[in-house]
């Protein structure tokens, strides 16, 4: 096996370099910034981190691994919209029990999570690149992708992203240093990578073949890693299926469980096996992103360099297989994060290449300053600034509209009113009202052109059945569930009270005299900005109906 170059720097004269210390400095700065500020308005929680949030909030209150059909006490035990697993569930639940139930509480475990990809992303591209390169590869990530606003949410894709590089770092480490515990770890974290997001389980091909081609020769060496491996990989497993055991009685419920939530979830990856087409918004973003590009152009000079080493070949075979999952899967941006992760750093590789070769051939040091200066201009005008946009919107997000909304049901609701919606933050934000969520309905086509949802149930659901007196849609109900909440229906035997930034509040019509009359004459100026004035106010619409809520 060829050797990786490595800084001939001892660790000391690296540690004490100051444009390295800088470089730390700066890049340490950016990430607290990135992952903390701001963290309870931005990203506006939604439907999917409702999701998430609510059952940890639930098995904190009341021991209960459900999420809720009505609140405040009617749940559904390992609810098949659960579809991150007790790797996230379980410290965001640790959280809110120790610290209480808010946004910003189960957003500090997610950005830990997302620090940990930084540093596990680092490690991976240390191992293959060096130091100064894996510096880069982060920012290139960091800036690049728009891995911040998934990494700030309580989601499962970037937690899981995390616990596989780590996993791929202890690879590179084992097949260095021949070390039992860094095959024994990439198995656990592996195996925890599939306790986040079970799709990672993909992810054991590429490990399985690189240990294979690294031990071709030694079979005997090869089942002992492999071994130790699958001992690591099978703990978090083990686990994972004692806990669905326990929550709902039965080993054939828990396997019956767990391949039913893939027969509902199955469309969102392979969509070539499950609906015959691929989707060409996914071959779009990809293959339009310029660090997919300059990963594989930072591959190739990898491999010139070091030839197929082990490592280098690891890394190759989860780069094709995770780019492979994304161009077979549903367009969501966020499911093209481990590709792109991988091609960072073979990305930063390629780029200090090319800086070097330029300024090779400039003796000055005003030459090579401007080769410098040069290369970060075109980056900065080719590379995309996904990363920089989220930054922005960050800063200039100054408010919650679920929060805005929350306080005008406080003040113009009454509490024993029943109140249906989608929008399932609002049942995870507000525990002084009763809320009936909309059933679980499953993504199968989404696309410019149609949108086909699955109802797993033998009828049809009727919102109008459950008794509510109140309806809230927001950009979900207005869109995605259209269907569901069909505008003619609702418009017939609802009447609309009011607007609170892109939420609508109905009332059934006749249930008005349920309701308490209650009015905040100072609520019109504090549902957002540019409302100071009453007659400005979102609620002006509201002001012929006899009664305000």
């Amino acid at each position: 096996m060829k050797s990786i170059p490595r800084d001939n720097r001892s660790g000391l004269e690296w540690r004490l370099s100051p444009s390295r210390l800088v470089a730390w400095g700066a890049l340490g700065v950016l990430l607290a910034f990135a992952c903390f500020y701001n963290l309870e308005n931005y990203p506006i929680i939604w439907w999917d981190e409702a999701i998430f949030s609510e059952t940890a909030a639930n098995l904190s209150q009341t021991g209960r691994y459900a999420f809720t059909i009505q609140s405040p006490d009617q749940l559904s035990d390992l609810d098949y919209r659960i579809s991150v697993g007790p790797a996230v569930i379980l410290p965001v639940a640790l959280a809110y029990r120790l610290q209480g139930v808010n946004v910003i509480n189960g957003r500090l475990v997610a950005v830990a999570y997302l620090l940990l990809a930084m540093l596990a992303l680092y490690r991976v591209a240390r191992s293959l690149c060096g130091s100064a390169t894996a510096l880069l590869s982060v920012v290139l990530a960091l800036l690049g992708t728009d891995v911040l606003y998934w990494g700030r949410s309580v989601m499962g894709d970037v937690p899981a992203l995390a616990l596989f590089l780590c996993s791929l770092g202890c690879l590179f480490h084992g097949l260095d240093s021949d070390s039992g515990l860094s095959f024994l770890g990439g198995g656990l974290c592996l195996g925890l990578a599939f306790t986040a997001k079970e799709f990672y389980a993909a992810a054991f091909l590429p490990a399985l073949m690189g240990l294979a081609y690294q031990e071709r020769a030694d079979r005997s060496r090869l089942g002992k890693r492999l071994g130790l491996f699958c001992l690591g990989l099978s703990m978090p497993l083990l686990a994972y299926l004692a806990l669905k055991i326990a929550v709902l009685g039965s080993f054939s419920r828990a396997i019956h469980h767990f391949w039913q939530q893939k027969m509902l979830l199955r469309h969102e990856f392979f969509t070539p096996l499950t609906l015959g087409r691929f989707y060409s918004e996914s071959f779009a973003y990809l293959l339009g992103h310029p660090l997919f590009w300059l990963g594989i152009l930072g591959g190739y000079c990898l491999g010139q360099r070091d030839g197929l080493s082990p490592r280098f070949f690891l890394w190759l075979a989860n780069f094709l297989l995770w780019t492979l999952i994304y161009l077979t899967a549903v367009y969501w941006y966020r499911f093209a994060l481990p590709a792109l992760f991988l091609a960072c750093p073979a990305a930063a590789y390629l780029l200090r290449r090319a800086f070097a070769r330029m300024v090779s051939v400039l003796p000055h040091r005003l030459g090579q300053s401007f080769v410098a200066v040069a290369l970060g201009g075109f980056l900065l005008l080719w590379y995309p600034p996904a990363g920089v946009e989220v930054l922005g919107a960050m800063v200039s997000c100054r408010s919650s509209p679920p929060e805005r909304l929350k306080a005008f049901l406080h003040d113009h609701v009454a509490v024993d009113c029943l109140i249906e919606t989608p929008e399932y933050e609002l049942a995870f934000l507000d525990d002084e009202h009763r809320f009936h969520l909309m059933p679980e309905f499953y993504f199968v086509e989404s696309d410019a052109e149609r949108l086909v949802l699955l109802n797993p149930r033998p009828t049809k659901y009727d919102f109008e059945k459950t008794g509510a007196d109140i309806l809230i849609l927001g950009s979900f109900g207005k869109s995605i569930f259209r269907q569901v909440y069909p505008p003619g229906q609702v418009a017939r035997n609802w009447k609309k009270i009011a607007q609170v930034d892109f939420y609508e509040v109905y009332v059934r019509r006749g249930r008005e005299h349920y309701l308490a009359r209650k009015r905040n004459p100072q609520l019109s100026r504090t549902l957002g900005p540019g409302s100071p004035k009453p007659e400005s106010s979102p609620l002006s619409d509201v002001q012929d109906y006899p009664f305000y809520f």
